[in-house]
């Protein structure tokens, strides 16, 4: 696990994947997008960019901890 403070979109579907929870990047950035993760927050400009996203990984692993009522695999 590294020590940075926030995660890609990738690293975080790679997480929930560990901890046999499939999700797809699209679908993840959506649920980012309508502020459904409280973890994330995210963003698109226009339609011709794509979406920016800030991932926060103690606050992610701090989520996935609640939600599976155990330690969730950090990867």
């Amino acid at each position: 696990m590294t020590d940075w403070p926030t995660m890609t979109l990738h690293d975080c579907c790679e997480a929930f994947r560990a901890n046999q929870i499939p999700i797809s990047e699209r679908v993840l950035g959506q649920m980012i997008q309508e502020g459904k993760m409280p973890f994330a927050i995210g963003t698109q400009l226009d339609a011709s960019e794509r979406s920016k996203f800030l991932i926060f990984r103690p606050a992610f692993y701090r989520w996935l901890d609640g939600m599976l009522d155990a330690d969730a695999i950090r990867i």
